[in-house]
């Protein structure tokens, strides 16, 4: 039995981001447990091991790209809402300080009688 053209031929397949993932995920597993199934995971994709080549490199280089970006912990504040809070802090900080000194003639007063 012979197989026509169209059957030897394979298709092209788009596989989306999420189906390569998987895919990475099987043949890594099937890796670590040692047992050669990578073959068994590339079958019943149907794609070739050049494929999961590629897979994989990408993977890694995605990876390695999220590690490289620079996530600031601290939240942006544009420069106005800044001297705001700057102005506003420095209010405060006079207020307390304004405070403190009255407490203090407050206490040399109930001292003193």
């Amino acid at each position: 039995m012979e197989k026509s053209e169209e059957e030897v031929v394979r298709k092209h397949r788009y596989l989306t981001p999420e189906v390569k993932y998987q895919i990475f995920l099987e043949a890594t597993m099937a890796k670590a447990k040692g047992n050669g199934s990578i073959s068994q995971v590339l079958r019943r994709w149907g794609i070739h091991s050049s494929d999961l080549t590629r897979i994989r490199a990408a993977v890694e280089q995605g990876a390695v790209n999220v590690f490289k970006e620079r996530k600031s912990r601290k939240p942006r504040v544009n420069i106005e809402q800044y001297e705001q809070l700057k102005a506003e802090k420095e209010r405060l900080e006079a207020t307390v300080i304004e405070q403190a000194a009255e407490l203090a003639l407050l206490k040399k007063k109930d001292r003193s009688t």
